[in-house]
């Protein structure tokens, strides 16, 4: 079950949004999942892993004046000193948490849901202020972003984009020159509201004076075309042998050239090329879901009971379908029957019908089925 509410279909959403123009959806989330107390438990998980915090007044704070070493155990380490962290924040500065799907379940399943919606890896960096009136001033980030509002409120200001689909090198660094002067959105969010920013897009996000605003941007990460190209170099051209000519400045290359581009555009073309390079990004693709070790206990709780409790997500950034014949997810692949896939896509659709079961509706091959995947982490409860 979704904890997103999109309120806008899949495929609409890839006609006239995706990478192309931003888009804002008021009141995403039906329930508020994070406090500061969340935000508190993810520094209390990353501090010894702090490459991952960072601070930021008039650009970034150099760590060592909010850190201080230590040995311990004979290894040494690095702590946050609350006090001088506390003073920054107070005095305006912004934390930000990197990654941090990876230390908070509550926000990794705020990346399953968008990564479900787009099929597509996310990642989750988190932004923390309260009120200061500075920022990372106008960028555009490399990647699309779904800005998720989770506390407070924040300015946002967007500006058309002058450098079309940016790859991870081609970084607004040396352009802010060229950021128009007008935004063609300039509006505030609130906790709860969803901002979709296409890579690309000039954008600044503004704290407002002497407010709390806490915020994720959640990251998305798409093969490109030029990883296909490189998967088709390394698994389908060396075997043809209009690829393996050589190129020697004393040879007449332009013939060789020539010839091999009849076979490029066939190979790009082809349909089980693209397919077979969508199923090994799949196989590499893992997703990271919650332990369940409490299962193990003798005397835990019946499973079917337990399972009820929870919503199910398939582990995977592909939602499962209907009468699909196979899932692969976290590095597993199994076979379904129609039966099974037809379940698996009920219970994790936004309906979530297993929430409306009770113990003795679901039959024993449905549980069996559930704790299987479960098991193997093929599927998430939650």
């Amino acid at each position: 079950m979704s904890l997103i509410q999109f309120g806008i279909d899949r495929t609409q959403f890839f006609d006239t949004h995706y990478q192309s123009q931003w888009w804002l959806k008021r009141q995403a989330l039906s329930e508020n999942r994070l406090s500061w107390k969340h935000i508190d438990h993810a520094l209390y998980a990353m501090e010894n892993a702090n490459t991952q915090i960072k601070l930021f007044k008039d650009g970034p704070v150099e760590p060592g004046r909010y850190t201080e070493p230590y040995w311990e155990l004979g290894e040494q380490r690095a702590r946050i000193v609350k006090d001088v962290l506390y003073r920054y924040l107070t005095d305006g500065a912004t934390l930000v948490l990197n990654k941090l799907q990876l230390y908070l379940p509550e926000i990794n399943d705020y990346c399953m849901d968008v990564a479900q919606f787009v099929g597509e890896k996310t990642n989750a960096n988190a932004y923390a202020a309260f009120g200061g009136d500075g920022s990372f001033g106008k960028h555009w980030d490399t990647h699309d972003v779904f800005a998720l509002q989770l506390i407070g409120r924040k300015r946002w200001q967007i500006y058309q984009p002058t450098h079309e689909l940016p790859l991870p090198h081609q970084t607004s660094l040396n352009h802010k020159a060229e950021c128009p002067s007008e935004p063609v959105l300039d509006t505030v969010l609130e906790a709860g509201d969803m901002l979709y920013i296409p890579r690309g897009w000039w954008h600044e996000a503004l704290p407002i004076d002497g407010e709390e605003t806490f915020h994720i941007a959640i990251g998305t990460f798409p093969p490109k075309l030029l990883d296909y190209l490189l998967w088709l170099c390394g698994n389908r051209f060396p075997d043809q042998v209009e690829s393996r000519g050589s190129i020697n400045p004393y040879l007449n290359t332009a013939d060789l050239i020539v010839s091999f581009i009849p076979l490029l555009q066939s190979t790009l073309a082809e349909q089980e090329n693209l397919h077979n390079f969508y199923v090994a990004f799949t196989e590499q693709q893992r997703v990271k879901s919650r332990f369940n070790i409490e299962h193990l206990s003798p005397i835990g709780v019946p499973d079917n009971v337990n399972i009820l409790q929870n919503r199910v997500r398939i582990n995977s950034f592909h939602p499962i379908s209907n009468d699909q014949k196979t899932l692969l997810a976290n590095g597993f692949k199994i076979n379904l029957d129609t039966e099974s896939a037809n379940f698996l896509a009920d219970i994790s659709s936004a309906d979530n019908l297993l929430n409306n079961k009770d113990a003795n509706q679901l039959s024993d091959k449905e549980n069996q089925l559930l704790e299987q995947l479960s098991a193997l982490d093929l599927i998430e409860l939650f």
